[in-house]
């Protein structure tokens, strides 16, 4: 089996409340990574990470009563590596992750937490290993179908609303050909809202 040289963190973006970002910072404590946190005078809290190779500091921007990180980092400890991998999945974060390996790198794309593909590069050559055909949207689309009562569909639909907002400022700097879909989705949840409501 191939031996993990580091994972590049090319893009990491995560939103959260301020209870999920104190939650963040003891899923590191809790797998002994030493954490040290400082609160800005806006507001802000800059996460700081500490390994064997060195510190990855990771500045959550305040917004309302919502924080955001979007950043990008080289993790060469495998124990904070597969922490990271558990924050990016349990918070439900987007990125672009590169496992680097002698000879070959496996680059893994996430969406709200899940991976919807991946890809080997070796040299010029790209291969894809796996592609999710069914977006996770769907899926939340489904379960929101299937609850009872609109009040809870309504509350349903202000979280998700919250969640595209939050990835709409993201894609805007990172990955402005999204902002189409990203505004369709939206209209379709407002246009939703607003039949229930009514």
């Amino acid at each position: 089996m191939a031996q993990r040289l580091a994972t590049n963190y090319a893009k990491a973006y995560f939103t959260v409340n301020e209870e999920e970002l104190n939650q963040f910072v003891s899923l590191f404590t809790n797998e002994h990574i030493s954490v040290d946190v400082k609160v800005c005078d806006n507001g802000d809290r800059d996460v700081i990470l500490t390994d064997n190779s060195g510190e990855i500091q990771l500045s959550f921007a305040r917004s309302g009563n919502r924080y955001s990180c979007d950043s990008s980092y080289l993790i060469r400890d495998r124990q904070l590596a597969n922490v990271m991998r558990k924050a990016m999945k349990t918070f439900r974060g987007y990125g672009i992750v590169h496992r680097i390996y002698d000879g070959f790198t496996v680059v893994y794309h996430y969406d709200q937490g899940s991976v919807v593909s991946i890809h080997e590069l070796s040299g010029d050559e790209e291969v894809s290993i796996f592609e999710n055909t069914s977006p996770s949207v769907a899926n939340e689309l489904e379960a929101l179908f299937q609850q009872d009562g609109s009040e809870r569909e309504i509350e349903s639909l202000y979280q998700e609303t919250d969640r595209w907002l939050d990835l709409r400022n993201w894609a805007r700097s990172n990955a402005p050909e999204k902002l189409t879909a990203i505004d369709c989705r939206l209209a379709t949840l407002s246009k939703r809202m607003f039949e229930l409501e009514a």
